[in-house]
């Protein structure tokens, strides 16, 4: 009896696990933490620094809040798109995910409060803004995916808002607002079934042309940009090596792949390829800033 309550309760956790979406929260988690680091000259005094830690876990469970408000707006929606996820399955009940959505939102604002009042003010800002986004922008044309990367490029700043500097948060905050974007078009490409059953107008459903268009815009714009943090001497060679052979040849193919199909299939694999390009991104503008 002990062991199948313990089964079940490890199972549970699983589940919920599955709702946050952890390789997001660790995405948001690295992001802040980047984002501190970026943002003082003195890396090893930032590593033993209480406020970057903080508002790093304050971003992962704040972006896992947003995810599983998400999944209980879009319970139709998934249970076409996405019907594996845990809600549609069966494995969570809607209103469970909401109250543990709040929970982590109460918990997000709590570990802001602790830093300074600016990081309590971006802790609220980014718990209105993803409920608004789940319950409203995400069905209005475009602007849902300028706020989703607006606060991933945010994630950045908080970090170097966490020790009042944000000077060396602002290439990378760019960066991250322009690489998001043309994947969040992408995801919406990728779930058109399940949002015209649902009544939901993505520019993908509006105009899947222009969207196609408008994600490989950005895709080239990134490519274009990556240079310069090398040629104006904020970054070292590494970050040009890396984030040539690691991002931009990353883009051009996958950018090539979606100009040629952008059937469903095809844009599930361009935008996972593009979420693990993330890292190599991060990683980039580590090493080039730090060695």
């Amino acid at each position: 009896m002990h062991q199948s309550t313990l089964s079940n309760a490890l199972r549970q956790t699983k589940n919920y696990v599955e709702l946050a979406r952890p390789l997001n929260g660790v995405i948001a988690f690295v992001s802040a933490w980047l984002g501190g680091m970026f943002a003082s000259a003195d890396r090893w005094e930032n590593l033993i620094d209480i406020r970057i830690w903080l508002v790093s876990v304050s971003a992962l469970v704040l972006l896992s809040a947003g995810n599983a408000i998400n999944d209980y707006c879009d319970y139709d929606i998934d249970c076409i798109n996405r019907a594996q996820r845990p809600l549609p399955s069966g494995r969570i009940r809607r209103r469970a995910a909401l109250i543990f959505a709040i929970c982590l939102i109460a918990l997000g604002i709590g570990l802001g409060a602790c830093i300074n009042v600016y990081a309590l003010g971006i802790a609220m800002l980014v718990s209105i803004a993803v409920f608004t986004y789940a319950l409203w922008l995400k069905r209005t044309p475009f602007i849902g995916n300028l706020v989703v990367s607006g606060l991933t490029g945010l994630t950045f700043i908080a970090g170097g808002v966490a020790i009042e500097s944000v000077a060396g948060t602002l290439v990378p905050a760019m960066f991250a607002f322009l690489f998001t974007l043309p994947r969040e078009i992408v995801k919406d490409l990728e779930d058109t079934e399940g949002d015209l059953k649902n009544g939901v107008k993505t520019l993908a459903i509006l105009n899947p042309r222009l969207a196609v268009k408008i994600a490989l815009v950005c895709l080239a714009v990134v490519i274009l940009l990556s240079p310069i943090p090398y040629l104006f001497g904020w970054y070292s060679g590494i970050y040009l090596v890396v984030v040539v052979l690691g991002v931009d040849l990353v883009i051009l193919y996958l950018g090539i792949r979606l100009w040629r199909d952008a059937a469903k299939e095809n844009c599930a694999f361009i935008q996972r390829w593009m979420k693990w390009d993330i890292f190599i991104g991060l990683g980039a503008i580590y090493l080039g800033t730090f060695w």
